[in-house]
């Protein structure tokens, strides 16, 4: 694991890619080492993700084509509940059917499976050693004071591996990971998107004793001809219930 406290200047090509996330120093220093912020957090994140695997909760998917002057083209809608089924895997139940109205995207439903692009929780403690972390800024962010460090993999993913790489916002007193920006590497394409909505925003809000994602979006642009049509994901999670 390779720390830095410096402040991360980001070129033209990163702030492209971190689209308009803000990254103009603000703010002070950590007052702890960045490699016990990072443990902490970890830690967390370990109980978090196996505290999720315990609950059900309501999955709606949203995606929606534009113009290139902001007119709506077309929608995609769909909620569902996810539960286990009875060998504990996940299972999606739609509560209704699905309302289609897309001009370009080809959606008919949205498994579990095309969803796994979403990095909903992003490291355990004994992957800290893969990830090179750069501490950027201090930001306050929804009333809560944050440290924003930009996340790299060290080495290349091996068969069944994905690491993620982005930028995370960490809670400066709880140490929790309450926002994540990026994407998880490699890729994968072969869902119903096609390869779109790789780069997702991840917001996290307490659901019991835990830190859980509650709200995704995505932004980007399906190439079609003659025009561009720019699309919308927005993934809500809702209705925690822990299975007993």
């Amino acid at each position: 694991m390779r720390l830095s406290l410096r402040p991360c200047a980001l070129g033209l090509a990163a702030a492209l890619f971190f689209s308009a996330v803000p990254v103009a120093p603000q703010g002070k220093q950590p007052d702890r080492p960045l490699e016990d912020i990072l443990r902490h957090a970890a830690e967390k994140e370990a109980e978090y993700a196996g505290a999720h695997a315990l609950y059900r909760y309501r999955l709606s998917v949203r995606v929606q084509e534009f113009s290139q002057d902001g007119r709506l083209l077309g929608e995609f809608e769909q909620t569902g509940d996810v539960d286990f089924d009875a060998s504990g895997r996940r299972r999606l139940r739609l509560t209704e059917n699905p309302y289609l109205d897309l001009v370009q995207l080809q959606l008919a439903r949205v498994e579990l499976d095309d969803l796994d692009f979403i990095p909903l929780f992003i490291f355990k403690p004994e992957q800290l050693a893969d990830y090179d972390f750069t501490f950027v800024t201090a930001e306050r962010v929804d009333e809560v004071d944050t440290y924003l460090i930009r996340v790299e993999p060290r080495r290349a993913a091996r068969p069944g591996e994905r690491f993620f790489e982005g930028l995370i916002w960490i809670d400066a007193h709880k140490l929790d990971v309450v926002r994540a920006f990026g994407r998880l590497k490699p890729p994968r394409t072969a869902n119903a998107f096609k390869g779109l909505f790789q780069r997702v925003e991840v917001f996290r809000q307490p659901v019991g004793d835990f830190l859980f994602p509650i709200f995704v979006r995505a932004d980007d642009v399906l190439v079609t001809r003659p025009d561009t049509v720019r699309t919308r994901l927005v993934v809500r999670f809702s209705n925690h219930e822990r299975v007993r």
